[in-house]
Order: C-alpha cells, then sequence, then structure tokens
C-alpha cells in the first residue's frame, strides 16, 4: 500500500484553497473565510501545526542519521549497528567520584528506603547510558555538519487569539494598552503565583492593565468550583477583585471555612454561596469553560497578553518583558495610527 504525505495542518489548508486567506465554507452563497475562524481558534491551530512540525523535524533527522551511519559503516567496512556500538563504547568511563557529585548536586529518590549501594548502582547506570546517548548525538551532529544538512521547514508562528468575555470581571481602565485574559482556577498555586505577578505588573505598570479574570479548572477540581461560583455572587454584588484576592492569598488552599472567611473579608455574607442561585452561577461557570477550550488553554494558568499566549508557570522576567513588547508595540501603533 502506498504511504499517505502528511503536511503540516496550516499547509494543507492553504494548500487546498490556494490563497493567503482562502474560503472553508459558504452559507447562503457568502463566503465563510480562514481568518474568520483561525482568529478565535489560532492557538488551537498552532498547537496542531507545532506537533506536525516536531514530527516532520524528528522523522527527517532520523531518516537523515540512518543514511549517514549507514555510509559511514560503508567506508569502515562494517555492519551500521556495529559502528553505532562502537562509537557509544568510546564514551569516556564513569568514576565513583562522579556518581557521588551527582548525588550531592541531584539528590537520589527514595534514597531513605533503598539501600546506599543501589542508589549509586542505580546513577552509575544513569550517567553510563547518557554517556553513550552523548556520544552518539555528538557523531551525528559532526556528520550532519560536514554533510551540509539544513532543515528548511518553517517554524509554526505563534498567532494572536481574539478573545471576546464581555461578561468577565475587569480590573483597569477600558483603553489601557495592553489586556491580560488571566485564565486561572482559584484553588490553584500556580494561578495564585501568577495572579501575583499580574498584581506587581498592574503597579508598577499602573494604567496601562487590563486585566480579565476567566475561570479554568478540571473536572476534579470541587474547590475551585466552589470558588469560581463564589466569585460569580461576588461580581453581582460588585465585591468580586476583593474576593479574588482574598482567595489567592490562600494560596490554593481552600476549604469551606477558607471560603466563608474570604467572603467575609470582601465584605459579602459568609452564606453567599448557600444565598446565590445554585443553576445559574454553574451555567457562568460553563460558559468560561467553553470561552478556555475556544481559546486552546490546556490548563491554568494560561495569559493572553493582546491575544498573545504566555504560560503562566514562567517567572515574573518573562512576564514583564512580554508586557513590555506589547506595551511598546500598542504604544507604536497608536502614534503611527495603525
Amino acid at each position: 500500500m502506498r504511504r499517505r504525505r502528511l503536511l503540516p495542518l496550516g499547509l494543507l489548508v492553504v494548500a487546498g484553497c490556494g490563497a493567503d486567506d482562502p474560503v472553508l465554507a459558504r452559507l447562503d452563497g457568502r463566503p465563510i473565510r480562514r481568518s474568520e475562524v483561525s482568529a478565535p481558534a489560532g492557538f488551537r491551530l498552532y498547537r496542531y501545526e507545532a506537533q506536525s512540525y516536531a514530527l516532520l523535524e524528528d522523522e527527517t533527522k532520523r531518516l537523515v542519521d540512518e543514511r549517514l551511519l549507514a555510509e559511514a559503516a560503508r567506508r569502515e567496512g562494517i555492519a551500521p549497528q556495529a559502528l553505532l556500538a562502537r562509537i557509544e563504547a568510546g564514551a569516556a568511563p564513569v568514576s565513583e567520584a562522579d556518581v557521588e557529585r551527582y548525588i550531592a548536586e541531584h539528590g537520589a529518590k527514595d534514597e531513605d528506603s533503598v539501600p546506599p549501594e543501589a542508589v549509586r548502582s542505580r546513577v552509575l547506570h544513569y550517567l553510563e547510558e547518557k554517556g553513550r546517548i552523548e556520544r552518539r548525538l555528538a557523531f551525528f551532529a559532526e556528520h550532519r555538519e560536514r554533510a551540509g544538512f539544513s532543515w528548511l521547514l518553517p517554524k509554526p508562528v505563534l498567532p494572536r487569539v481574539e478573545i471576546d468575555a464581555p461578561a468577565a470581571p475587569a480590573r483597569g481602565p477600558a483603553d489601557a494598552p495592553v489586556t491580560i485574559v488571566h485564565l486561572a482556577s482559584f484553588a490553584s498555586r500556580e494561578s495564585a503565583r501568577s495572579a501575583r505577578a499580574l498584581a506587581r505588573l498592574s503597579d508598577e505598570f499602573r494604567g496601562s492593565v487590563r486585566w480579565l479574570h476567566v475561570n479554568l479548572i478540571s473536572d476534579d477540581d470541587e474547590a475551585g468550583r466552589r470558588a469560581a461560583e463564589l466569585g460569580f455572587a461576588a461580581q453581582d454584588a460588585g465585591r468580586f477583585w476583593e474576593l479574588h484576592d482574598a482567595l489567592f492569598a490562600r494560596e490554593g488552599r481552600l476549604d469551606r471555612e477558607s471560603l466563608a472567611a474570604a467572603a467575609l473579608e470582601a465584605g459579602l455574607a459568609s452564606d453567599a454561596l448557600e444565598a446565590s442561585d445554585p443553576a445559574a452561577p454553574t451555567r457562568r461557570l460553563e460558559d468560561d469553560l467553553a470561552l478556555a477550550r475556544r481559546t486552546g488553554a490546556l490548563r491554568e494558568p494560561t495569559l493572553f497578553l493582546n491575544g498573545r499566549y504566555w504560560s503562566g508557570l514562567g517567572g515574573y522576567p518573562k512576564l514583564r518583558s512580554l508586557f513590555e513588547e506589547e506595551l511598546a508595540r500598542a504604544v507604536d501603533g497608536a502614534t503611527s495610527g495603525r
């Protein structure tokens, strides 16, 4: 059977339509173009393209390395696997000092329950295998360079995502040059850290940040669900951001007593959650989760700066750097009239 040749998703779409903004469908005779779909779904499309790109790159390098090894083995007059075994055997031997240094620097899992001899044996095996892999990789890297190998496929470009969230609570001026959408769970320590970074950014660049909160919780995040529903009650009472800060100050440690205490700190009644309509918050939470799915966010915390993706797991310096790029871009656009 003849194998089908795979192309990256983006190339498939464009190649199939033959235009920069191809028509994907028609409704009542009117065209629906790729740009209309890719604007809100851009990050999801990018993920597929990035996976396809990585797969094609890995398979291309595997094929190249296979051919380079075969050619080198032919020159040596031996089988390719015999040459590979000889290359790996040339790795530097691992000494006891190397093992002890690794254990001192990295520790060892389960070291309390595993005899020291077994730990050293395991580390020795790991370091020997690591040396063989590095030796093999160095061989192929050197031979690719000698053969003039070059990877030509352009890397997918991370798109900007259009996020329409009119119901999301917002903090900061409506005309701020940079809007940041924070998809997060109140019951997550990682979300609490990214919220803290956003608060720092907002203080440092006062008037330049508009911050939107969208709930993104997993199916088993019951504490996050309860906190999100309390957040809707606080939003209706005009006290959302007070509750937001009180919840995240607890660094993900949320039980019913903590929720009640946070509600009191925010100026809400301790029974605010029980007093609210039990159906309405759930519908609003489902809307948040549907919005998160459309953006392509896989987990919390995820941030979009003027539609530009950033993982909330990164440190503050990277967030600040991305923000400054977006701020400069917005200011430049306003100055030039774009």
